[in-house]
């Protein structure tokens, strides 16, 4: 449970103002091109700030740095201020370093590893949400953009995450930002900024080794 902790404040979210469900059809219809806008990605890379909000602090934590993804299941989460962290996902393979430790885990090996993994990725692209395995999905509408709430169904992660609520551009092209609320009351904040799509990465960027 120690390595979910540290996936739990990499993943992604935003401010949701007054909110519209969607009918079903509305719903389908709304999944459709994410799931096409999602395939159209191979790539991607951006900035990011973040805020960690902490129940048992009174601050905020904040936090900011860079990431970089490549399908089909390759991310690279770096923290450059106010300290150095990286997380690398590349396969059944996972990298944790900092300035003073780095360690290696095979994911195929760790059932709730792989789960939390999966769903960076999914927060990522947008990917997956239509006959979810791993969760029931909500469309609403705040403003002009759309939301996607995700109600885990397995025990497991119902554990961890109370909803993770993914919003998307009003294009419906990529995600925007993500909400992660947790069961102890904690949230994370993340704004991704300069996002990039599409273009070559360096496999360097995505060494386990």
């Amino acid at each position: 449970m120690r390595y979910i902790a540290l996936i739990v404040i990499l993943l992604l979210p935003f401010r949701i103002g007054a909110q519209t469900a969607l009918s079903a059809e509305e719903q389908n219809r709304i999944l459709e091109r994410i799931e096409q806008s999602s395939s159209a990605m191979i790539s991607m890379n951006c900035s990011f700030t973040q805020i960690k909000k902490m129940k048992m602090l009174k601050g905020d934590m904040q936090s900011s740095g860079v990431m970089f993804f490549c399908k089909p299941d390759r991310l690279r989460w770096q923290y450059d201020s106010p300290y150095k962290y990286v997380f690398i996902l590349n396969g059944g393979k996972v990298k944790m370093e900092s300035s003073s430790s780095s360690q290696s885990i095979d994911v195929k090996h760790n059932k709730m590893f792989r789960q939390i993994a999966d769903i960076m990725l999914g927060s990522i692209t947008g990917g997956g949400l239509k006959n979810s395995p791993d969760f029931n999905v909500e469309i609403y509408k705040d403003g002009t953009a759309y939301f996607a709430r995700l109600l885990p169904k397995k025990k497991e992660i119902r554990q961890i995450y109370e909803r993770i609520d993914i919003c998307f551009n009003p294009s419906l092209t990529m995600v925007s930002s993500v909400r992660m609320k947790e069961k102890t009351g904690d949230e994370t904040i993340v704004k991704l900024l300069n996002v990039k799509t599409n273009g070559a990465l360096d496999d360097k960027v995505f060494d386990t080794l």
